[in-house]
């Protein structure tokens, strides 16, 4: 320090003349390393040159075994923070910092949310290992990880509270999923804007994940205290609520980013020799206990009833398609029709006894240097997204959503989310709420599975109640619809 003036002295330096983009801008000493200098490779940031195209500058991989890079700090409100490592600030309040609740939400994901979902091993490295290293280094991440951890905590706080419809529960779910839907829609919001960057692709397919199991399970959950309440002849705060199609459209959406990014190297993948080494998926002393479908009371009573009689009902169903259209022809009336097969095949996959649902396990994909999505990624991301033949029943019976045509899917969407669905069910919408229907059935075996939970039985109650005047007393989803609500109160 200089006495006489008190001012300190700027110590001296060597600049760093030719240092990547990001030193520079943060005003960091660069040690101009190739492709990617210590420091970005250090925090698993892009690393980039002037001059150099992002193609040609190889993104670093993130270390599988640490979840990101964090420094304690605090929050606007004075409680302890975490801040992660982000170019743009989703919470702009708290500068990219999460207060406690949101510390509260990112240890329930690691220790329980992230541990409830996989059926496999390659899940469980994806959503516990794979997802939070991206998280740290990715605000819409992060924020879509936030807002499914919310998610899970309701479903939680439901099941563990004595009368799930008191003040207080239906209180601290209120708020848990006003706090999830503001990430949720932050995360939506800046992943639109990253899908045109071929370098987020990791973190663009990794949200799409996060996203749908957010809208199950939020719906899920909003689902749960409304059967509840209907029971006991209660009312609930709007915000609870179920949200009418969201759960579809964000199915589908996934499928469709998925498909947009990964088929080309799905194609090439069958003429490449040369490979990059796939990342170990295994975790040491990891168990796994998957939800794949039933519960124990669906699965002892429920299930046998629905594959003693679903090939008769889909055979009544597609005759019912083919007269239709054969009287009154039109494109959307053809997509129906064609979502029949789906169907068909679905129901088939699903609960035929004759393959007992075994397949081949699907061969491990290695994907060519050039990719711009890293093994885990594209291998958890084409799993789920069913781009490859599903395993687990959960999979087999959702993925009607990614293989129906989307002019059919639609359809279905703008007739659940008309305010009154009885004026809109002309011939077409009919028969495609009629395939809905009976897709629903094989949604309600899907009850042991806590975010999607009872779904199926409430939406098929609900197109039920409004097709009711135009369906028979045979009609196969309203007979299964009544018998899984009385298994249910039973």
């Amino acid at each position: 320090m200089d006495l006489q003036s008190g001012f300190r002295l700027r110590r001296t330096h060597e600049k760093s003349r030719r240092g990547c983009l990001r030193c520079k801008h943060q005003r960091k000493k660069c040690d101009e390393l190739r492709p990617s200098c210590s420091r970005c490779t250090k925090r698993a940031y892009p690393c980039r040159y002037q001059g150099v195209s992002e193609q040609e500058s190889p993104r670093p991989a993130i270390s599988p075994g640490v979840v990101g890079s964090a420094s304690n700090t605090s929050s606007s409100s004075g409680q302890p923070a975490l801040r992660y490592n982000t170019e743009e600030s989703f919470i702009s309040s708290q500068n990219g910092t999460l207060d406690a609740t949101e510390l509260s939400l990112l240890a329930h994901y690691l220790t329980h949310t992230s541990q409830t979902i996989p059926f496999d091993h390659l899940d469980l490295y994806a959503l516990s290992v794979g997802v939070p290293n991206l998280a740290f280094n990715c605000n819409f991440v992060m924020a879509s990880l936030l807002a499914l951890a919310a998610a899970c905590k309701c479903h939680d706080i439901a099941k563990q509270a004595p009368s799930p419809l008191d003040h207080q529960t239906v209180s601290s779910i209120k708020e848990l999923l006003a706090l999830a839907e503001r990430h949720h829609t932050a995360s939506l919001r800046h992943v639109q804007a990253a899908m045109q960057n071929s370098g987020s692709y990791d973190s663009v397919l990794a949200t799409a994940a996060l996203m749908v199991l957010y809208a199950s399970a939020s719906h899920s959950i909003r689902v749960h205290l409304a059967a509840t309440a209907k029971d006991c002849g209660r009312r609930l705060p709007s915000e609870v609520l179920p949200q009418h199609s969201q759960w579809i459209s964000f199915t589908r959406a996934a499928h469709t980013a998925s498909t947009a990014v990964l088929k080309d190297m799905v194609d090439q993948d069958q003429e490449c020799t040369a490979t990059t080494p796939d990342v170990d998926t295994r975790i040491p002393g990891a168990v796994l206990s998957p939800q794949d479908g039933p519960s124990e009371s669906t699965k002892k009573l429920f299930l046998p009833l629905v594959e003693s009689t679903y090939r008769r009902a889909l055979e009544s169903l597609r005759r019912r398609g083919e007269s239709t259209v054969s009287s009154c022809d039109s494109i959307q009336l053809h997509a129906s029709l064609a979502t029949i097969s789906v169907l068909e095949k679905c129901a088939s996959a699903a609960l035929s006894t004759d393959s007992n649902r075994v397949e081949p396990p699907n061969q491990p994909r290695l994907f060519t240097e050039s990719s711009n999505v890293t093994p885990w990624v594209a291998r958890y991301m084409i799993s789920v997204t069913s781009m490859e033949s599903p395993q687990a029943l959960r999979r087999i019976i959702m993925s009607f959503l990614n293989k129906a045509p989307a002019e059919y899917l639609s359809l279905v969407q703008s007739v659940l989310d008309a305010p009154s669905e009885e004026e809109c069910l002309d011939a077409t919408n009919f028969l495609a709420m009629d395939i809905f229907a009976h897709w629903l059935v094989l949604v309600m075996l899907l009850d042991g599975v806590w975010w999607i939970g009872d779904i199926g039985q409430w939406e098929l109650g609900q197109v039920v109640a409004f097709m009711k005047s135009r369906t028979g007393e045979r009609w196969w989803p309203g007979s299964m619809y009544l018998v899984k609500r009385e298994l249910h109160l039973q």
